[in-house]
C-alpha cells in the first residue's frame, strides 16, 4: 500500500471521490500528485540512487579474494519452478545467485551448498523453489550429493534460522552468504541475529555507474519503476527487521 503503484492507485481514487464530491481543486491535487508519484518513481535517476544505496553497502568483490569456507548459502527469490506450460525453471532477474554458487562450488570455495528457499503460503507452486534451484545447480557442475535443501523457509528471518541448523549440523563456522547486492545487508544481520557470522558474496548488480546524466535519465521507463519499487521494498525490509528484533 505504500509503494508506488499502491500510491498512485489511492490518490487516484481519492481524486475520483472527491470530484464525485464536487471538490474540484482537491480532486486535481490528488490526481496530480498521483502523476508525479508515478512520474519521479519511474524515473532511472531515481532508481538507481534509491538501490544503489543499498548495493553500495556490499559491493561484489573478485572470485580470488573470496575466502574458501566450508559451506556456501544461497538465498531464493531467484527462480520459479517448472509449472505448465513451463518446460525449466524459470529464470529471474536475481538467478545471479544461482550460478554464483555454482561458481564458488567449482573454484572449490566451499565442499557443501545450503539451499534456502521455501514458497509463501498462496503460492500455487508445488515444487519449492529450493528444489528448483537445484535443479539448476545440478546443471552448473555442483553434485546433488553436495547440496542440502531448506524449502520450508519464507523469508529471510527464516532463511537464517534454518540455514543456521544445517551449518551448525556440517560445523561451517563461517558460510559464504550468497544473495543479490540489494538484499546483503538485511541477510547478514538476520544471519547475525541467528547466531550465524557469514561472509558476503554479493551478485546481482543492477546498477551500473556510467559517470553522466542525461534526459533519458529523468524520462521514466518501466525497469525504473520495478527498480525503485524494489528499493523502497528493502529499506522497509530493514526496518520493518530492526523493529521486530531480528538483525
Amino acid at each position: 500500500m505504500v509503494l508506488p503503484i499502491g500510491l498512485v492507485f489511492e490518490f487516484s481514487l481519492i481524486a475520483l471521490l472527491l470530484m464525485w464530491k464536487r471538490k474540484q481543486k482537491l480532486s486535481a491535487a490528488f490526481l496530480v500528485s498521483a502523476m508525479l508519484i508515478l512520474w519521479v518513481s519511474s524515473m532511472p535517476i531515481v532508481a538507481n540512487s534509491l538501490l544503489g544505496k543499498l548495493e553500495q553497502q556490499h559491493p561484489a568483490i573478485a572470485l580470488d579474494e573470496i575466502p574458501v569456507s566450508g559451506c556456501i548459502v544461497v538465498l531464493g527469490g531467484a527462480v520459479e519452478p517448472v509449472l505448465p506450460p513451463r518446460v525449466d525453471v524459470e529464470l529471474s532477474a536475481a538467478a545471479d545467485r544461482v550460478y554464483k554458487a555454482a561458481n564458488l562450488y567449482r573454484a572449490g570455495k566451499g565442499k557443501l551448498v545450503i539451499v534456502a528457499g521455501g514458497n509463501q503460503p498462496w503460492s500455487e507452486f508445488g515444487q519449492t523453489e529450493a528444489d528448483a534451484i537445484q535443479v539448476l545447480l545440478v546443471d552448473w557442475g555442483v553434485p546433488k550429493a553436495a547440496i542440502m535443501l531448506d524449502g520450508a523457509s519464507r523469508n529471510t528471518r527464516e532463511n537464517a534460522l534454518n540455514a543456521k541448523v544445517l551449518l551448525d549440523k556440517n560445523k561451517c563456522e563461517r558460510p559464504l552468504l550468497v544473495t543479490s547486492a540489494a538484499h546483503m545487508t538485511r541477510s547478514l544481520a538476520a544471519f547475525a541475529s541467528a547466531g550465524v557470522d557469514a561472509f558476503p558474496v554479493a551478485t546481482d548488480i543492477r546498477v551500473i555507474e556510467t559517470g553522466e546524466t542525461t534526459v533519458f535519465d529523468m524520462l521514466p521507463s518501466p525497469e525504473a519503476l520495478e527498480m525503485t519499487t524494489d528499493a523502497m521494498r528493502e529499506w522497509m525490509g530493514q526496518k520493518v527487521y530492526q523493529l521486530r528484533g531480528w538483525n
